[in-house]
C-alpha cells in the first residue's frame, strides 16, 4: 500500500504524552528494559515528545499486539513522529553531504512502521481503520460500513463523529453539521483542550453556505473565543443587517454556546436565535 501520511490533525489534535505521569515508567526505564523498541529511532535531541509517544506505544504493542485500538493509536503516533523527524532531518535538502544519516534512518523506520500497521489492518473492522483505509484507497465498501454504523448510532465518540463530518462535508452539509454537533456532545474532559478550534470555523462555513447567517455569525464568534483568528465576514454582517438581526443577542448566544462546550454540556444555539 502506498504510504501516505493521512493525519487527523485537521479533525482533532489528541494530547501527547511524554515523560512520566504518576506511576508511569520513564522513557529511560522503558528503553533499559526493552532496548529493541528504542535503538532504531534515535532522534539526537529532536522530536522528544513524539519519540516518547512512539516508545510508549511500542511497549503497549508488546503487551497487546493484536488490539486494534492500540494499533490505531500507534499509527497516529508514528505519523506524528514521522512528520516531525522529516523536518528535523531536512529530508528534502538537495545537498547530501549536509544530511543527518541518523535522523534519515529513523525517518525510514517511521515509514516502515506506518506501512506495517497499514498492512496489518487493511481488513480491520475498527471504525477508525475503516475511515483511514477508505481515505487511503477510496474503497466505497469501507465508507458504506461506516455510514451504516453511524445510522445505527454506533459511532459515539468525538473522534469518529469528526471523521464522519469530514466525509459528509463534501456532499451533505446537514449531515456534516449534525456530526459536528454530535462531536461536541460526546466531548470528554481529556479531549477538551486538544479540540481543534477549526471545528467551529467549519460550522460557521457550513451555516454560511446554507445561508443561515445568524448561526454562521454565532459560530464565527465561538471560533474567535476559542483562539482562532477569524475575519468578520462583511457578507454575513450585511445579511444580518438586512434581517434586522440583534447582533448583541447573537453575541450572547455565542458566549453561552462556547461556555456550554467548555463545561462539557454542549447546547446547540439553533433554537436560541
Amino acid at each position: 500500500m502506498n504510504t501516505k501520511l493521512i493525519t487527523l490533525s485537521t479533525l482533532i489534535v489528541w494530547p501527547l504524552l511524554g515523560g512520566c505521569l504518576g506511576s508511569e515508567q520513564t522513557i529511560y526505564a522503558i528503553c533499559e528494559e526493552n532496548p529493541q523498541i528504542c535503538s532504531d529511532i534515535q532522534a539526537q535531541g529532536w522530536c522528544k515528545v513524539e519519540r516518547a509517544n512512539v516508545i510508549r506505544q511500542r511497549q503497549k504493542e508488546l503487551t497487546t499486539p493484536n488490539d486494534p485500538n492500540v494499533l490505531y493509536d500507534s499509527l497516529i503516533r508514528w505519523q506524528e513522529f514521522s512528520q516531525c523527524i522529516e523536518i528535523a532531518a531536512n529530508i528534502k535538502r538537495r545537498s547530501i553531504k549536509d544530511r543527518d544519516a541518523i535522523k534519515e534512518t529513523t525517518f525510514l523506520t517511521t515509514l516502515q512502521e506506518i506501512q506495517r500497521i497499514e498492512q496489518a489492518t487493511v481488513n480491520s473492522k475498527l471504525p477508525e481503520f475503516l475511515y483511514y483505509h477508505w481515505a487511503q484507497d477510496g474503497d466505497p465498501s469501507k465508507i458504506e460500513k461506516l455510514v451504516a454504523l453511524d445510522q445505527r448510532s454506533k459511532l459515539n465518540t468525538t473522534r469518529l463523529q469528526l471523521m464522519m463530518a469530514a466525509y459528509y462535508g463534501k456532499a451533505n452539509r446537514e449531515r456534516a453539521i449534525s456530526s459536528l454537533y454530535k462531536a461536541l456532545q460526546f466531548l470528554k474532559a481529556s479531549e477538551l483542550e486538544s479540540l481543534d478550534p477549526s471545528v467551529y470555523a467549519s460550522l460557521a462555513t457550513h451555516f454560511y453556505q446554507e445561508k443561515r447567517y445568524k448561526l454562521a455569525f454565532v459560530w464565527t464568534e465561538v471560533a474567535t473565543m476559542a483562539g482562532l483568528k477569524t475575519n468578520k465576514n462583511n457578507l454575513i454582517m450585511q445579511n444580518l443587517e438586512a434581517q434586522h438581526a440583534d447582533v448583541d443577542k447573537l453575541e450572547g448566544v455565542a458566549s453561552d454556546t462556547y461556555n456550554s462546550i467548555r463545561s462539557l454540556a454542549f447546547e446547540a444555539p439553533n433554537n436560541k436565535i
